[in-house]
């Protein structure tokens, strides 16, 4: 029994779209509630997703924005700490790591929109990512990557 649970453990540990606050603040550490929305700060560490709590860099900090549909995450949008507005916007590299840690041992695939915007598409259909760079040239905006139930 004790070698399933062991087995099992990083999966259990592991939070995604459509989990319980409960089950999110256990992989992403405390949140400040923002009015039915939940704030997390977080870092990538070896390409996982961990509470930024006790780190002292915080420019290597994101945000996840999360939304409930009812007690159950329907939506997280990442940004990255915008205290420096230099460190602003999220690289390549970050996305790579958010959606990887995303997965759920799924792949993320590209899909075409007009609209041009960079968008992945889980293979398994559950999940969409759209990324938006910042646009607007503004210090206090940033870029923001979504990952959000597929509804289609």
């Amino acid at each position: 029994m004790l070698g399933v649970a062991l087995l099992a453990w990083p999966a259990m540990a592991q939070a995604s779209i459509g989990d319980t606050l409960p089950q999110l603040r256990e992989r992403y550490g405390s949140a400040q509630d923002m009015g039915g929305q939940m704030l997390f700060e977080v870092r990538l560490v070896n390409g996982q997703i961990v509470p930024a709590r006790g780190s002292a860099d915080t420019q290597g900090h994101f945000s996840v924005t999360v939304y409930f549909d009812g007690d159950h995450s329907a939506m997280e949008i990442f940004t990255r700490n915008t205290s420096d507005p230099v460190k602003a916007n999220l690289t390549q590299a970050d996305i790579d790591t958010i959606l990887g840690a995303a997965n759920d041992g799924q792949t993320w695939n590209p899909v075409q929109l007009a609209s041009g915007r960079p968008t992945w598409l889980r293979s398994d259909n559950k999940l969409i990512a759209r990324f938006s760079p910042n646009k607007s040239g503004k210090e206090d905006d940033a870029s923001v990557l979504v990952i959000m139930l597929n509804s289609k």
